[in-house]
C-alpha cells in the first residue's frame, strides 16, 4: 500500500469516527420532528442526482442497475425508518422522534455494504463490464431510494399517530 493509500483511509476513517460519534450522542434523545420539513433533503439529493444522471447518463443495461440500487436504498430506507420512535410531547403536542440503537446498527450496516459492494464490483468490474461512472450511479440512486423512503416512512407514521389522536379527542 502507498502512503498516499494510508492517508486515504485515514481521513475516511476519521470521517466515519466523527459520524459516528455525532450519531451516538443524540442515540435516544428525543427530538421535535417537523413533518414540512421532511421533503427537503430528499429533494436536494434528488436534484443533485438528477444533474449528474442528465450529464452522464447511463445506458442500456446501466438504467437496470440504477433502478436496482434505487430500489434497494428504498429497502433500506424504509427499514432504517422502522426503528425511529415517533411520539407526541404531552406537554406541546409537538411531534416526537428518538432514533434508537437498531437504526445506528442499520447505518453501520449500511457503510459496511458499500464498503463491500465497492470492493465487490471493483473487482468484478472486468466480468461485469460497468464502468467506474455506473457504479457511482448505482450508489447516488441508492442513496436518493434510502433516504425518500426513510422519510416516506417517518411521514407516513407520524400522519397516522396524528389522524388516531384525532380521532381520539
Amino acid at each position: 500500500m502507498a502512503e498516499h493509500d494510508w492517508t486515504y483511509y485515514a481521513l475516511i476513517g476519521g470521517g466515519i469516527a466523527l459520524a459516528l460519534f455525532i450519531r451516538l450522542r443524540r442515540l435516544g434523545r428525543t427530538e421535535r420532528l417537523r413533518l414540512g420539513a421532511l421533503w427537503i433533503i430528499p429533494t436536494i439529493f434528488t436534484l443533485l442526482a438528477a444533474m449528474v444522471f442528465w450529464q452522464y447518463p447511463p445506458s442500456g443495461l446501466g438504467w437496470l442497475w440504477v433502478a436496482t440500487g434505487f430500489a434497494a436504498g428504498c429497502m433500506i430506507g424504509w427499514w432504517r425508518a422502522r426503528y425511529v420512535a415517533i411520539g407526541v410531547d404531552p406537554e406541546s403536542g409537538r411531534l416526537t422522534q428518538r432514533s434508537s440503537a437498531g437504526a445506528l446498527i442499520v447505518l453501520g450496516a449500511i457503510m459496511l455494504v458499500r464498503w463491500l459492494l465497492r470492493s465487490v464490483v471493483m473487482v468484478g468490474d472486468a466480468h461485469w463490464h460497468l464502468g467506474a461512472m455506473l457504479i457511482s450511479d448505482i450508489f447516488i440512486a441508492m442513496a436518493v431510494g434510502a433516504l425518500s423512503f426513510y422519510r416516506i416512512e417517518i411521514y407516513i407514521r407520524a400522519r397516522r399517530l396524528l389522524g388516531d389522536m384525532d380521532r381520539d379527542s
